[in-house]
């Protein structure tokens, strides 16, 4: 009965750890695609997860937001911050901090 228990706890976690990844390209895309529409270069292509928690839509459901930050540049020297939000798994916004064009 452990060996059954054990077996179900790993793939919950495999599932959750597989989700999560899935997550993170979603943001990583949408990082890519505002930053080239701003006319920025995304750093270190990567995205980082900094925030977690549960927050009602605009329907008044509970939703999972997953808080994303990354790095980019506009001139090469400067280096600024970006966000992006998912609630479930679709993006909710993406920010950009104000960057100088040189």
């Amino acid at each position: 009965m452990s060996k059954v228990i054990t077996l179900i706890i790993l793939g919950v976690l495999a599932y959750y750890w597989w989700v999560t990844q899935q997550l993170k390209a979603t943001a990583l895309r949408a990082a890519r695609q505002r930053c080239q529409q701003a006319g920025v270069q995304l750093l270190d292509h990567t995205v980082v997860q900094s925030k977690l928690r549960l927050i009602k839509d605009s329907r008044n459901r509970w939703r999972i937001e997953r808080r994303y930050n990354f790095d980019f540049t506009s001139t090469g020297e400067h280096r600024y911050h970006g966000t992006v939000s998912l609630l479930g798994g679709y993006v909710a916004s993406i920010e950009l901090e104000p960057f100088s064009i040189n």
